[in-house]
């Protein structure tokens, strides 16, 4: 009875384990192509709210961009930072760039280097026009 329920327990956890790498192929992409869109400078807001400016503490230097990225039919917005005052020069409109999409992160992967760009996806919007069919 002992070696029956280990057997068990093993083939449970086994299949468990099988259920769980079966399913992460599925949730996860590979590279796809997209198309920048937009670039914009991206400005901290400042969280001073005293009446004379001068009073105000210092920022440190922000060197931050917002980059529109359109894959398929939706247009994803992540937001770049560096800590110089460095901008890719594949983060250019209508340049194309590989992006691998996570739930909340974005990686671009730049033709130069070898690795990827990691940016927080800051806002989506679905594109409507002729070209992309209404989602229901």
């Amino acid at each position: 009875m002992k070696k029956s329920l280990m057997l068990l327990a093993l083939v449970f956890g086994v299949l468990l384990v099988y259920m769980q790498a079966k399913s992460k192929p599925d949730a996860e992409q590979g590279y796809q192509t997209a198309t920048v869109v937009s670039v914009d400078k991206y400005e901290a807001p400042s969280n001073y709210v005293g009446d004379n400016p001068v009073d105000a503490p210092l920022q440190g230097r922000n060197y931050a961009y917002q980059i529109g990225i359109r894959l398929d039919c939706s247009v994803y917005v992540g937001l770049y930072q560096s800590a110089t005052n460095y901008l890719p020069a594949d983060f250019a409109p209508n340049k194309t760039v590989d992006v691998r999409m996570r739930k909340h992160v974005m990686y671009v992967s730049l033709p130069y280097n070898d690795w990827d760009v990691k940016m927080g996806i800051v806002g989506h919007r679905r594109i409507k026009n002729e070209s992309c069919p209404a989602s229901s």
